[in-house]
């Protein structure tokens, strides 16, 4: 009883701090109608935003599960249209989709969709075989962009046909050549039952996880599987990949998060040995070897020292990964800096276990300090209350904001932030599962929400827009550093990341009261590097890749030999 008052008064002592609602909810008036429908909710789904028609307005691709996948295209005044019918990714199968993520895959200006699925025909658990595989599990899809605002299906002619049970996928460029390569994450190994019959026992029982896989991008023509190159991989229950530069050497490494790791195989880090094309698995000495419930994955350079920070959810308060460089172990500060509640306040402030999806640093505020969301929500069924969270950085240390506007009740998933108004704040946009069983909250209908950034300071921003050349079209795990007179902050630019969605690949830096930039400066994945000095705030500004015909055949003859 006592711990439980200390409990309650620490959230009123952190909620007398912040005194507005600094997101409103604009879904109404966004013209955005999603819910992910689901049998079973222990998976799914996903939300990645990017410009698919090149009109300079961020859209949103949300997977549907067991319903029709929706594409809103961005019309520039605060709303969205829906124009799934007529762009070509009407599904045609009952398959059920999981995660999005989106890349130019071809590199013809246009971005592509990768939209991964765990099922089809498994709403009642009829299992039919096909070719000697469960016609229960289906191959993830692909979409080729025409450029004309249509969309056509190419995934046998890339040939990413392995049928699995498949969570997320992210793409990145592990090898320098331009074109994304890309990470599936999966889950079960030859699935064969009934959906809607999952639990933690019969997971850890009766099923095995399996390989995820790694694909290497060949000129834009095809994927070929690579895995093998994931030295001293270990299968597990895998929720999802993110492409980062863990070590600071200018190359794409891969950190695997995998669900429960504490009975079967934890996550799992490995560093990218570029130029030479294999990836080592250094968990154990780097000490990410956490054997969780792990969901999902934001990253972020929290304290501002020019290296990445983890964070990943959980069942229960999730490691927070601080990167020392050098090549030293990660330290897990979760308990020392204010992210390792375990427990937040529900309704009528009753404390209620914290179950974690969705992960995503953002500066919500433009105060120069990275803040920390996390989307919330209980196994479907059974359904529980349990609000989202938003962690205020403090300067090094967290506090939960319980004015933020977002610790909505629903059953959380994927998360993205993104300027979606294109105001110079970052938004929200968070997808909620239908409730298995019918469920309202405060005279509400759980919904997929867009959280507007309704912010009053007045503090000043930057966002970078990259235009590869020999990179990927949007720099994919590109990372652009920006030098302030007494501050220096680093961002990559997402390929795959929270839970089973993408970020914007739009980076975005908070400035506080700074209204001139020193100088700013990108490092496209292989090394090479260019800046740019004295640029103005609250401005979007577009870098396109320099480049000499002298590199191009040089990076050209590094990624023949390393490939072949």
């Amino acid at each position: 009883m006592v711990r439980l008052k200390l409990f309650l008064v620490a959230f009123l002592i952190t909620n007398s701090v912040f005194s507005q609602e600094v997101f409103i909810d604009a879904t109404a008036s966004s013209g955005i109608d999603h819910l992910y429908e689901v049998y079973q909710g222990l998976f799914g789904g996903g939300v990645a935003v990017f410009d698919f028609d090149n009109d300079g307005f961020e859209d949103i691709f949300l997977t549907g599960g067991n319903s029709q996948d929706k594409l809103y295209k961005n019309t520039g005044n605060g709303k969205f249209l829906d124009v799934t019918s007529n762009s070509g990714i009407a599904r045609k199968d009952n398959v059920i989709t999981t995660g999005v993520s989106t890349a130019d895959v071809n590199k013809d200006g246009f971005i592509d969709i990768l939209v991964t699925t765990f099922a089809s025909d498994q709403i009642k658990g009829i299992i039919t075989i096909e070719d000697g595989n469960p016609k229960g599990v289906n191959q993830n899809i692909l979409y080729i962009n025409n450029g004309d605002g249509t969309f056509t299906e190419k995934t046998e002619i890339y040939k990413l046909t392995k049928k699995n049970f498949s969570t997320s996928a992210s793409f990145g460029d592990i090898n320098a050549d331009g074109f994304p390569d890309l990470f599936i994450a999966n889950y079960f190994k030859d699935f064969k039952g009934n959906l809607g019959n999952l639990n933690h026992y019969l997971i850890n029982d009766d099923y095995e996880p399996e390989f995820d896989e790694l694909y290497l991008n060949i000129e834009g023509k095809y994927f070929k599987n690579i895995s093998s190159l994931l030295v001293d991989y270990e299968q597990g229950f895998g929720f999802g990949g993110v492409f980062t530069d863990v070590d600071n050497d200018n190359d794409l490494d891969l950190y695997v998060i995998n669900d429960f790791g504490e009975t079967n195989q934890p996550n799992q880090l490995f560093i990218n040995q570029y130029p030479k094309l294999e990836f080592s698995n250094k968990s154990e000495e780097m000490k990410v070897f956490f054997g969780m419930k792990a969901m999902g994955v934001g990253l972020g350079d929290y304290n501002n020292d020019g290296f990445q920070d983890y964070h990943v959810t959980n069942i229960f308060a999730g490691p927070f990964m601080v990167n020392r460089g050098n090549n030293q172990p990660f330290l897990n500060l979760s308990a020392n800096i204010g992210t390792g509640l375990n427990s937040i306040p529900g309704l009528n402030g009753q404390p209620k276990i914290v179950v974690g999806w969705a992960s995503i640093f953002l500066d919500y505020d433009n105060d120069t300090d990275l803040d920390l969301f996390n989307a919330n929500g209980s196994i479907n069924p059974p359904v529980e209350l349990i609000p989202n969270t938003l962690f205020k950085n403090k300067g090094r240390v967290f506090e939960l904001d319980l004015q933020s506007g977002v610790m909505d009740y629903g059953i959380g998933r994927g998360a993205v932030s993104f300027d979606y108004d294109n105001d110079g704040d970052l938004d929200l946009f968070l997808v909620n599962q239908r409730p298995v069983y019918d469920m309202t909250y405060k005279g509400g209908v759980v919904k997929s929400k867009l959280y507007k950034n309704n912010s009053i300071d007045n503090n000043n921003w930057l966002k970078v827009k990259l235009k590869g050349k020999l990179a990927t079209t949007r720099g994919l795990g590109a990372r652009v550093t920006l030098f302030l007179p007494e501050l220096q902050m680093i961002r990559e630019v997402d390929g795959g990341s929270s839970h089973a969605s993408q970020n914007s690949s739009i980076i975005h830096f908070g400035l506080g009261q700074n209204q001139k930039i020193d100088s700013l400066r990108v490092t496209w994945p292989g090394g090479k590097t260019q800046s740019i000095k004295n640029l103005n705030a609250n401005v979007l500004i577009q870098i396109e890749e320099a480049l000499t015909e002298q590199t191009s055949l040089f990076q050209k003859l590094i990624n023949y030999f390393n490939n072949y």
